[in-house]
């Protein structure tokens, strides 16, 4: 039956790659950039407010020895542009969503502007609102940012999910693309989300066709676990991964693993968190967004539950096409781990009587280097 009806080749996101996939199409939509403009032109007209109120008040704060550097004229004429070219470049990437073009913000140009002009010259109160909305709408300029740099890794994605899974009731559905295939250091055939073909713990990125400013025009290469990452995933398991404060303390504690900062569990939490990760060239499958389409269950119902064991694909035997990608191994040989695509046959292996039965490793982490 296999023989003359083959199983069409497929590859199956994770829970973890389907929410890293929502993220990175959401982050990269169109409606999302479209709503910092608005977002930045509330915070131009709240400095205008500011400006014009404190306009009377101004030839009384200028100083002998600092001139007109606390004023709000000062800061009218050196910081408020920096909003307006904000706006400028902002509505600049919006045109160019057209064309396929994607590229990162004005976000940080327009904060280190901010940040080196004084707002002395507003009431405590003003400055404090003033700076609480301009950090809002520059944290929304930065998930774009972060996007089209590629800069997000597991842990990043993590927790920006805990900040905005309310908004993912249900995730949506994806479909991976096998004949679709990119490659680090090239420009993705397609413009989306792209997967690791051989690395299930990679992380997910965005890449597009239409160039842009930056140097992120083609896909990078894969941010994924270090030995020490494998081991902390070993030991915390893929649920209770970042978000577990005890079994961190308690795997720092085991290992003698030692921060640089004075908080020896949070330095050492820390610096465990920013070492786990490395980075390596790879090829890629593109996923495609299945627009109004979903999943049937809340994500947060699922593997995240607490104790919760994921349920691993059933033996099979050599002839047999795999049902699952990921990494396999038969009893009949010693060092046969290998990683099978969906839909690849297995093999029967050479000295073997009869059918070879191959076997989900519980390690899913592609083999080290050498």
């Amino acid at each position: 039956m296999n023989a003359l009806y083959p199983m069409t080749p497929t590859y199956h996101l994770s829970l973890w790659q389907k929410r890293q996939a929502a993220m990175l199409y959401y982050y990269s939509s169109q409606s999302y950039l479209d709503a910092l403009l608005p977002k930045i032109e509330e915070l131009i007209v709240m400095a205008e407010m500011l400006l014009e109120r404190r306009s009377i008040l101004d030839p009384l704060m200028v100083s002998e020895r600092w001139g007109v550097r606390d004023t709000a004229a000062n800061w009218s004429t050196g910081g408020f542009p920096a909003l307006i070219e904000y706006r400028e470049n902002t509505m600049w990437d919006m045109a160019k969503r057209a064309d396929q073009c994607y590229g990162i913000t004005g976000t940080n140009q327009c904060a280190h502007m901010l940040g080196e002009f004084s707002m002395q010259w507003a009431t405590a109160e003003q400055e404090k609102e003033f700076r609480e909305r301009a950090n809002a709408v520059f944290s929304y300029g930065y998930k774009i940012d972060g996007v089209m740099e590629r800069d997000w890794s597991d842990m990043t994605f993590w927790s920006i999910w805990q900040q905005i899974k309310g908004q993912f009731p249900r995730l949506p559905k994806f479909k991976v693309h096998m004949d679709i295939e990119g490659k680090t250091g090239e420009v993705p055939p397609r413009t989306g989300v792209y997967v690791s073909q051989d690395d299930p713990l990679g992380a997910l990125q965005f890449a597009w066709t239409g160039g842009g400013e930056g140097m992120w025009k083609t896909l990078e290469e894969c941010q994924t676990f270090n030995e020490l990452g494998l081991d902390v995933l070993k030991t915390l398991g893929r649920a209770g991964l970042w978000g577990d404060e005890d079994g961190f303390s308690k795997f720092i504690a085991q290992n003698q693993y030692k921060g640089v900062f004075t908080d020896p569990i949070f330095s050492a939490r820390y610096q465990v968190q920013s070492d786990s990760f490395t980075y390596r060239p790879c090829k890629w499958y593109f996923v495609e967004l299945l627009e109004g389409e979903f999943e049937d269950s809340d994500p947060d119902a699922m593997a995240d539950a607490p104790g919760s064991e994921p349920q691993h694909p059933p033996r099979k035997a050599s002839g047999e096409p795999c049902p699952h990608a990921g990494w396999w191994f038969s009893p009949a040989r010693e060092g046969s781990r290998q990683y099978f695509r969906d839909g690849a046959i297995f093999p029967k292996l050479e000295g073997d009587y009869g059918y070879t039965f191959w076997l989900w490793s519980p390690d899913q982490s592609r083999p080290a280097l050498s």
